[in-house]
């Protein structure tokens, strides 16, 4: 039988958990499963799936853990599905974040001995990527011997400026930690006001967001960035089990391609309107399943996790598979080094239903916009921050498509007429949508997205707690 990788780790974690978590013994016992025999992956995939519902909301909190004992630090969800959980995790898991976050200082951003500042801008607060990229740095420093000193400034834009003007110079490498948009808000800020980007050697952590290889390519010249697939790395994490897996210069290197030929972008994602997120992860640590195209996965988090569907969209790639896939596409010769050095298993990450706008029973999901904003006739006039939501008209007769558009500094409404925005959106959205193209044959102009530019920084676009909501439900 075909040898899968981690599911020795996962049938460990689950036999673990049977024996010491009060509630995941009352789920298995409540589902009528046994777990005696469970030797195989076969075995294995008829273990129940569990979620937030029947399983982390149906149980009392405290029987979630080993032994009743809640470990040591708990950090929030987001609540952008619902409300707000609070997720535990022990040194045993901020140990694991230091080793995950290891492979993108020393094999992808290369630092070596060098002088490192890395200047977390994740949210502070309760939320967990604050705390543990600040923990997970400190362990890379005080065990691992990196010369890496960290800095967490959170959301303080202000704060941010003032430690890369006066503080990053002293280092050799610079790594700015935190959400894309945001991001992408500093620098621009920190271009306006001369402070010395290119003097840096800055580095990129990312997460929480999903981002175009265009959107990449512009922050990079900003910041100065030549090696782009070296100073780049995007994370995949959650409140529910912490970091999962990261961008390695192969998954840059499949985007990237998969930008430009159909083909190739169709053999990974098939038929998706956006490019999405890819990262490569460690099967010792967590195991991946995709379940009716839903990502399940296995973890001894805080909570200890088995079978977890955390509602994400995607798919799992073994690393044979997209060896022979770039095989296929002739791309294996020019990226080898690369193939033979991230020898880990891939997932992609398609998206939430539960954050996509519903126009017409069609999903639009924000990519779907940025692709428009992310063209060249209106990008130099808008920052790439929206909200977009359906609603109903007061008759309810029609439903409309609301989107507001964040202007870049200094831009006014009438720099650039509406229409014109207006024009390059739906063009846009008729390329990447096949079904929004089909819904706007129909419906002509009440398929069109009502559009209001509001100036830089107005209230709706300021991050105030983890992340910028793309969506905004219908009212």
């Amino acid at each position: 039988m075909k040898k899968i990788q981690g599911i020795e780790v996962a049938i460990n974690t689950l036999k673990w958990a049977a024996k010491t978590v009060p509630a995941y013994r009352e789920f298995l016992k409540k589902n009528n499963f046994q777990i005696k025999n469970i030797k195989t992956v076969d075995d294995f995939s008829a273990v129940p799936l569990m979620d937030k519902d029947n399983y982390i909301k149906a149980y009392p909190y405290l029987d979630l853990f080993p032994l009743g004992k809640v470990p040591s630090v708990i950090s929030s969800s987001s609540g952008s599905s619902g409300t707000p959980f609070y997720w535990p995790r022990g040194r045993e898991q901020e140990i694991a974040g230091g080793n995950l976050h290891e492979p993108i200082f020393r094999d992808i951003f290369k630092i070596g001995k060098k002088r490192t500042l890395v200047v977390n801008c994740f949210s502070a607060g309760t939320w967990i990527a604050g705390a543990f990229t600040t923990e997970s740095c400190r362990h890379l420093a005080e065990t691992k011997g990196y010369n890496i000193s960290v800095i967490p400034p959170g959301i303080e834009k202000e704060d941010i400026l003032s430690i890369l003007k006066r503080l990053a110079p002293l280092f050799d490498v610079v790594v700015i930690a935190g959400y894309p948009p945001f991001l992408m808000d500093v620098v621009t800020e920190a271009s306006s006001r001369d402070i010395p980007l290119k003097n840096m050697n800055i580095k990129f952590i990312f997460a929480g967001e999903n981002f175009s290889e265009k959107w990449r390519q512009v922050i990079c010249d900003i910041a100065f960035i030549e090696d782009i697939e070296h100073s780049v790395a995007s994370v995949y994490g959650t409140a529910d089990a912490a970091m999962l897996g990261h961008e390695t210069p192969l998954s840059i290197f499949i985007r990237q391609k998969a930008n430009k030929n159909k083909a190739f972008f169709k053999e990974f994602f098939g038929d998706l309107t956006f490019l999405p997120t890819l990262v490569q992860y460690q099967p010792d640590h967590i195991y991946f399943e995709n379940i009716n195209n839903e990502i399940v996965f296995t973890v001894k988090g805080g909570i200890p996790l088995v079978r977890y569907n955390i509602r994400d969209r995607g798919r799992i790639f073994s690393h044979t598979e997209i060896r022979a896939i770039l095989k296929k596409y002739k791309y294996d010769k020019e990226i080898a080094h690369e193939l033979k050095k991230w020898e880990m298993p891939f997932v992609s990450l398609h998206g939430r239903n539960d954050v996509s706008v519903t126009f017409y029973a069609l999903n639009m999901f924000p990519e779907n916009f940025k692709y428009g904003l992310e063209d060249t006739r209106i990008s130099e006039y808008v920052t790439g921050k929206f909200v977009v939501s359906s609603k109903t008209t007061s008759d309810q007769k029609t439903q409309e498509l609301h989107l507001s558009i964040e202007l870049s500094p200094n831009i006014h409404k009438k720099t650039i007429p509406i229409a014109v925005i207006e024009k390059i959106i739906v063009e846009r959205l008729r390329n990447s949508n096949t079904e929004y193209r089909k819904l706007h044959d129909t419906l002509g102009k009440k398929a069109i997205p009502k559009i209001k530019l509001l100036p830089y920084s107005d209230p709706v676009f300021i991050l105030k707690k983890i992340k910028h909501s793309w969506i905004k439900k219908e009212i």
